[in-house]
């Protein structure tokens, strides 16, 4: 992943981070930091659909639970499929995309899911 810009919001790039080297749950704290204290509904979307997709990583790779990830994924998809496709900075239509293809294939065994960059 190429360096952030400097006007992403810290907790939402140190989520990327986490999210992208796997570290699901910590990736779901670091967001959920900053939701605690937004106020833009927008963000706060964008914030909590980033949660609960991290949160179905967890879910499924850690915990071993399919079904709880399937509803915890649809909930946060469908909160980002209300974001911009740039939301926050991120490639977040490519992210969605790729989250849908890979949760449809994934087994629970795998580690590795599609990366959340962010827009260039």
């Amino acid at each position: 992943m190429s360096a952030p810009p400097t006007s992403l919001d810290p907790p939402l790039a140190r989520g990327v981070a986490l999210f992208n080297a796997g570290a699901h749950f910590a990736a779901h704290e670091a967001w959920e930091d900053r939701w605690r204290v937004a106020t833009d509904p927008e963000e706060r979307r964008l914030l909590q659909g980033l949660i609960q997709v991290a949160a179905a990583h967890h879910k499924l790779r850690v915990q071993g639970k399919p079904e709880s990830a399937a509803r915890l994924l649809a909930r946060g998809l469908a909160k980002l499929d209300a974001c911009a496709p740039d939301a926050g900075g991120l490639q977040l239509a490519d992210f969605r995309d790729a989250t849908r293809a890979w949760f449809a294939a994934e087994s629970p065994q795998r580690v590795a899911g599609p990366p959340l960059s962010f827009r260039r």
